[in-house]
């Protein structure tokens, strides 16, 4: 009994498949809303085929619901196929933008109340970069204004230690990994420039920039940048190292005297060293190489050319 419901669906299940088919096939077609209308109803049709019962079921019952829902009117007045270009305007966000004050301009307000706010609204904002201007703020007469700059950058500087450590411990571990190198390199000249650190911690951190510039250098001397020669030159001759400082100016010459950086920071060791023929040479250099220089980098010769 069950061997002949099962082969009355399946006689029923081809019918509706074959009818199907030919319905699609012989009625005639809209070309611009049916257009490969005849590969649809085939493979429809044999999915209706290969699936009794629950073939049908399903295309049955996603027509319907196609037919409930989908075939409403739309409202196309918005848009439009123009190929004319229209430039949009966006007003400024104002209550965001009037909170936008740097650090120099916040302690100079006078009213305390106004300026502690102002200063915790910069200070919920990433420091790492700024670490510089809020230090101004140690030496702030209004106590509560010099407490929150200085914990911000005890803060900033304790995280700054720690990673540090860390990268280096896997920097020395894995010398090969050029990637990590060139993020220790960055991150330490990044707060380095800022001048948060002073004495023995800012010579032993340029020191340790200078021992990732030497990893970086004879296990990945191809990927060594000018910028990074510039910053390894800056740092050494902050602290007053310029025969350190001497040894990144030979290698920089050598291995990328096609950057423009690689210049700048030869020409302001040069400068700060007095040595007036090397830096003469170098700008010299700098003219037959054809480097294109930036506006930047004229007004920096003009102020340190001899």
């Amino acid at each position: 009994m069950d061997l002949f419901i099962l082969i009355v669906i399946l006689i029923i299940n081809t019918a509706i498949a074959l009818i199907y088919l030919l319905w699609g096939l012989l009625r005639p077609a809209d070309k611009k809303k049916d257009r490969g209308h005849r590969a649809k109803y085939v493979m429809l049709a044999f999915v209706m085929a290969v699936c009794p019962l629950i073939g049908p079921l399903f295309l049955g019952v996603s027509h319907l619901v196609y037919l409930l829902f989908s075939r409403r009117d739309v409202d196309m007045s918005d848009v439009s196929f123009s190929r004319e270009r229209v430039q949009t305007y966006t007003p400024a966000d104002i209550d965001r933008d009037i909170n936008i004050t740097p650090v120099r301009e916040a302690l100079l307000v006078s009213d305390v109340k106004r300026r502690r706010r102002m200063l915790l609204d910069i200070l919920k904002k990433d420091v790492r970069r700024s670490l510089g201007s809020i230090a101004i703020a140690l030496d702030n007469p209004d106590s509560e204004t010099s407490h929150y700059a200085a914990s911000v950058v005890m803060d900033a500087l304790s995280e700054f230690r720690g990673n540090v450590q860390n990268m280096l411990q896997k920097l020395r571990e894995d010398p090969e990994d050029a990637g990590l190198g060139s993020l220790l390199l960055g991150y330490i000249h990044e707060v380095m420039e800022q001048n948060v650190l002073s004495g023995d911690e800012k010579r032993s951190y340029t020191y340790l920039e200078d021992e990732v510039g030497d990893i970086l250098f004879f296990h990945h001397q191809e990927k060594m940048e000018g910028q990074q020669y510039r910053c390894l030159m800056e740092d050494l001759v902050e602290i007053g190292d310029f025969s350190v400082a001497e040894k990144w100016s030979r290698r920089a010459m050598k291995y990328r005297d096609y950057q423009l950086d690689t210049y700048i920071g030869c020409l302001k060791f040069y400068y700060t060293y007095n040595d007036r023929g090397a830096f003469l040479q170098c700008m010299e250099r700098l003219k037959q190489s054809g480097i294109v220089v930036n506006r930047e980098t004229m007004e920096l010769i003009r102020m340190f050319q001899p």
